[in-house]
């Protein structure tokens, strides 16, 4: 699970720090201290992955990170000197080491380099479950010689980020932001690689969580517990999770009961508008599925895992018919063997009987009827060798060897069968009986709701039965936002009317708002035209052999002509477009611009909300419509069914006419 840790802290002399050794302890790297004239070294079991980021005005040694810290040292002289500022930061461990990578190369550059700071990394992994990176960071402006002046203005962008006790982080504005740009940074990498977690800076306070959240260990904390050494700070983490899991386990009972309450209201307020039929309807269903309230959401469940079970035993039944069709093929294949094998003896004994057959004159007669059996027998072999191989294949897929295992088998699986077979018969019944049962508690439920729904609605007195379900979802939604004397249809009609000339009014606005955008663009193009043509005959006329070439040249006259009608042209036209002024219009395409950010906007929006009112109020006009016409249809049905009865009845009571 992605976790959040970014901590800042300042590397400074005062605390006995040296940002040469900071750099060769996150780095793994082995770097010379030139103030101390000390080898710093710290090794490491996984060598970290380290980069230095460089502003596009930084000298090419700053990528040197023994000499970029030595010089950090070398230009602060005070004993207690700010020598850098560095971030550690927890990366997202769904994410690649590539993909990790990129990220932190991305924030640094975005959020640091690109100020002026020159960004030494190193990702730590020696804990797969806990990659993370540090970012050191330099203080001072760079120049072509190297570092200048500090810029105290990147202050406001950090403040030190350290846990307390109690786990929470004490930060300023600036440092809110690095945290939130971190956390936006994060969040879009875990998007473009397709993943769902998220992280956010945000406390568990002002997230509204009652859990508590855990405190960072620390490297020298997370090796001593991987050794089972307990720290102060994992003990901080265990205590809390053992009040974050009792804090689950009653936000979860906080959950089932209010769900439970919910689903009490429901049944309340469900029943208040149910017949008792329906009732039992309902009732029944929810002791099917072991509930006190069942939902037309636990119906449709319900309806899934039948469907599912009713799917189950499609294949068992088509399993047991093939399987029946093999044992009756081998019980057939055993049959014509038994058959083949008769008529072969029979054969058999015919070609004997003419072997001891001594009449001399039959003697031909009885050798072509010999052949013609000894011929048939073959053939009769033939096919049993032939049905015997088939009876080879389903041995083996049947498990049998000789034709009593094959008729213990059989009786087997017809037993076996049909069990199976009438518990499958049974089990679909059942599923037929819950269906049914299902069916009738949503038509109840959906009933209910119809007439709750009829209720708010006068016009729906005795209409409201013929509402449809979609309809009367459709009317509650109306209801949910709707005043109790809007529910009449004289009164939507009126809304509906009312909204149309307020959306009418709105759209007349946006025309005059876009027409007079039109126009000042125009006036603009074309003040932008005049002037043009009018610096053009400025030049001609200021240009000292332009008069005499105009007297000479028939086509440079022409020219000078058509510039001169064009510019008349453009006056006139500015003309009637109301042009007063270069001042006029500069105030004109203001007012627009006004307009644009702010009258536009509202329009848009007012617009779009009476649009949005007319569509909900034209589908409760069209439901409550529907609903009263079906009425008088029916009534209409039931009167024409009143006169053809009584017609016939008169028919029937008047009897045959007799002739005089």
């Amino acid at each position: 699970m992605a976790i959040y840790h970014l901590s800042m802290q300042i590397i400074s002399r005062s605390k006995g720090q040296s940002a040469v050794a900071a750099a060769a302890y996150r780095s793994g790297e082995k770097l010379h201290d030139e103030r101390t004239d000390e080898q710093k070294f710290y090794a490491r079991h996984v060598q970290p992955e380290t980069m230095i980021l460089t502003p596009s005005n930084a000298p090419e040694w700053m990528k040197d990170r023994n000499r970029l810290w030595n010089e950090v040292e070398k230009v602060e002289k005070r004993k207690d000197s700010q020598l850098a500022r560095e971030l550690n930061i927890a990366l997202p461990i769904e994410l690649s080491h590539d993909q990790q990578k990129e990220l932190i190369q991305s924030f640094a550059q975005n959020e640091f380099v690109q100020k002026g700071m020159v960004a030494d990394i190193a990702i730590h992994r020696d804990d797969a479950n806990n990659p993370h990176a540090h970012i050191m960071l330099t203080m001072r402006n760079l120049d072509q010689d190297g570092f200048g002046k500090k810029n105290r203005d990147w202050n406001a962008d950090f403040a030190n980020a350290k846990e307390n006790n109690r786990g929470y982080v004490k930060n300023s504005k600036g440092c809110l932001s690095i945290r939130e740009q971190w956390a936006n940074y994060a969040n879009q990498a875990l998007e473009q690689a397709q993943i769902n977690e998220r992280i956010t800076h945000l406390s568990h306070e002002k997230r509204g969580l009652e859990t508590l959240p855990m405190v960072h260990l620390g490297h020298v904390a997370h090796d001593m517990e991987k050794k089972g050494k307990k720290t102060d700070r994992g003990q901080i983490n265990r205590d809390r999770q053992d009040y974050n899991k009792a804090v689950v386990d009653l936000q979860a009972y906080r959950s089932q009961k209010e769900e439970h309450l919910k689903k009490m209201k429901e049944k309340e307020k469900q029943f208040s508008f149910s017949t008792d039929i329906e009732k039992t309807y309902i009732q029944k269903a929810a002791s099917l599925v072991d509930q006190k309230v069942i939902t037309l959401e636990d119906i449709t469940a319900r309806h899934e895992e039948l469907s599912k079970m009713s799917d189950r035993h499609d294949p068992i039944e088509r399993h047991f018919h093939a399987q029946q069709q093999q044992f009756l093929n081998v019980s057939n294949y055993y049959d014509r063997v038994r058959d083949l094998e008769r008529e072969i003896q029979q054969n058999e004994e015919k070609v004997e009987e003419l072997k001891k057959s001594l009449n001399p004159f039959k003697l031909k007669e009885n050798n072509m009827i010999k052949r013609r059996h000894l011929d048939r027998i073959s053939d009769l072999e033939s096919n049993k060798e032939s049905y015997e191989n088939s009876l080879q294949t389903y041995k083996e897929k049947l498990r049998f060897n000789t034709r009593e295992e094959f008729i213990e088998r059989y009786q087997s699986f017809n037993k076996n069968k049909e069990n199976r077979l009438n518990q499958i018969h049974y089990e679909k019944k059942q599923i037929q009986v819950e269906t049914k049962v299902l069916l009738q508690a949503e038509e109840a439920i959906k009933q209910a709701k119809i007439r709750e729904i009829s209720s708010y609605y006068p016009d729906l007195k005795t209409a409201g039965k013929h509402l449809t379900y979609s309809n009367a979802l459709r009317l509650e939604k109306y209801h949910d936002t709707a005043q109790q004397n809007q529910f009449r249809l004289s009164n939507i009609k009126q809304s509906l009317d009312a909204n149309h000339k307020k959306l009418e009014e709105f759209k007349k606005h946006q025309k005059i708002v876009r027409i007079e955008k039109e126009h000042v663009s125009t006036m603009s193009k074309e003040v932008e035209k005049l002037s043009s043509i009018e610096k053009q005959l400025d030049e001609l006329d200021k240009s000292p052999g332009g008069k005499a070439k105009r007297l000479v040249s028939k086509k440079a006259r022409q020219d000078y002509e058509e510039l001169q009608s064009e510019a008349k042209y453009g006056r006139e036209n500015l003309r009637e477009l109301g042009y007063k002024g270069q001042q006029d219009l500069q105030q004109q395409q203001s007012r627009i611009n006004t307009m644009e950010k702010t009258v536009v906007p509202w329009l848009e929006k007012e617009i779009k909300t009476h649009e949005s009112n007319i569509n909900a109020l034209n589908t409760v006009f069209n439901a409550i419509q529907q609903a009263t016409r079906s009425e008088e249809q029916a009534q209409q049905r039931h009167q024409l069914r009143r006169v053809r009865s009584t017609n016939i009845n008169k028919s029937k009571n008047q009897g045959p006419e007799l002739s005089p």
